[in-house]
């Protein structure tokens, strides 16, 4: 194995650990695999829920989105180096229940990982937000909030 293949191994290890942590809702544990300026997006993410971050301390500030489920798993089902050894398209599987409804909450994610100096600085993510809605017992796209400026 070369020094490629040993970077990118090891970057593997450290997707499927940032999944593993999230999992147990760990935000110490897999924000220690980001950099300070971590950046995270998810686009089509419905309205009253986080869309995006930037930094550890907006990372922790989404941890009540996170816990509006429990159970709450989620995985990496398929990880592909690109061709920028520090970017990786990811499939991954979330499987949760929503506190407040009870209901079932299954979705299939597709991600972008880029890791810079050895950690992870950026993650998008994209997911079926129809699905959301059902499971949060939601028959209308809630209202976004609107700011003038």
């Amino acid at each position: 194995m070369d020094m490629v293949d040993e970077d990118r191994a090891r970057k593997v290890a450290m997707i499927e650990e940032f999944f593993r942590l999230s999992s147990a809702k760990d935000f110490e544990g897999f924000l220690a695999l980001c950099t300070d300026d971590i950046h995270m997006s998810i686009p089509y993410q419905l309205p009253g829920f986080p869309d995006h971050a930037d930094g550890k301390d907006e990372i922790r500030a989404t941890r009540t989105a996170v816990d509006r489920y429990e159970p709450y798993a989620m995985w990496a089902s398929k990880i592909e180096p690109m061709l920028d050894p520090d970017q990786f398209l990811v499939e991954s599987k979330g499987d949760m229940v929503v506190r407040a409804t009870g209901r079932p909450y299954r979705n299939d994610y597709v991600n972008v990982f880029r890791f810079r100096d050895g950690k992870i600085a950026e993650w998008v993510s994209y997911h079926d937000p129809l699905r959301q809605m059902v499971a949060f017992g939601l028959t209308e796209l809630p209202v976004a909030s609107v700011t003038s400026g």
